[in-house]
This record gives C-alpha cells, sequence and structure tokens, in this order.
C-alpha cells in the first residue's frame, strides 16, 4: 500500500472512532435525558399529591372557621344579652353606676325583704335581744 493509503486507513479509523464516541455520547445523553425527564415526572406527581393533600385540608380549616365565627356570633349575641340582663339587674338593686338611689320603691314595685336587707328596719333598741339556750327572746 502507498502512503495515500495507509493515510486513508488512518483517517477511516479516527473518523469510525470519533463516530462511535459521538454515538455513545449521544446514547448517554438521551439516557440523562430520559431519567431527568422521568424525576420530573415523579416530581409533578408528588407535588400533585401534596397540592390535593393541602386542598383537603384548607377545605377542613375553612369549613372549622366557618363553624367556629357562626358559634363566636352566638356566644357575643348571649353575652350582649347577659350583659343587658346585668345591667337591668343593677338598675333593679340600685347597684348601677349612677346615683345608687334606683330601688324597687322608688319604681314603683314592692320592697322585699330579701332584697337589699341592710336597708330593711332593725327592731328597735327598746327592746332589747337575748339569748338562752332555749333560744332568742325580745324583752
Amino acid at each position: 500500500m502507498s502512503s495515500k493509503g495507509y493515510n486513508y486507513l488512518k483517517v477511516d479509523e479516527k473518523k469510525m472512532k470519533r463516530m462511535i464516541s459521538n454515538r455513545e455520547s449521544a446514547r448517554r445523553s438521551r439516557m440523562k435525558k430520559e431519567q431527568h425527564m422521568k424525576d420530573l415526572n415523579d416530581q409533578i406527581f408528588y407535588l400533585t399529591k401534596k397540592r390535593d393533600e393541602m386542598l383537603l385540608k384548607i377545605e377542613g380549616i375553612a369549613k372549622e372557621n366557618t363553624k367556629m365565627e357562626m358559634e363566636n356570633m352566638v356566644l357575643r349575641s348571649q353575652k350582649h344579652e347577659l350583659e343587658k340582663r346585668l345591667e337591668y339587674a343593677n338598675q333593679v338593686c340600685g347597684w348601677g353606676d349612677g346615683d345608687g338611689d334606683v330601688s324597687l320603691a322608688s319604681m314603683g314595685g314592692v320592697q322585699e325583704p330579701w332584697i337589699r336587707p341592710w336597708e330593711q328596719k332593725q327592731p328597735s333598741t327598746s327592746m332589747p335581744v337575748m339569748s338562752s339556750s332555749i333560744g332568742f327572746s325580745i324583752f
């Protein structure tokens, strides 16, 4: 063979090695791309599942929040009603924030002995109360 023919063989051999190397590199690149796509699909599946779980959790929390808001409204209403009752009771008993002169008698009611007993008539001091083993007696 001539040196020219030998050079062609060397060039063909180099081309062949380069072609094989390129094919192997392309194969590795395809495999890497395929693995990357698989990883992305797995991540999509995982994140979709997590999103669905969070949406269910948010829905449950929203329902619980609505329930609590309704309960809170009821409690506020009850509180308001109880405050009004307490204010009325304080006015009736004369314990209000006013001058303290409000009483059942001044409101046209009858003074009962169990309401503000400290304002009830006491026995006269001319009749002393004595105690004995039998009980109390008034002289």
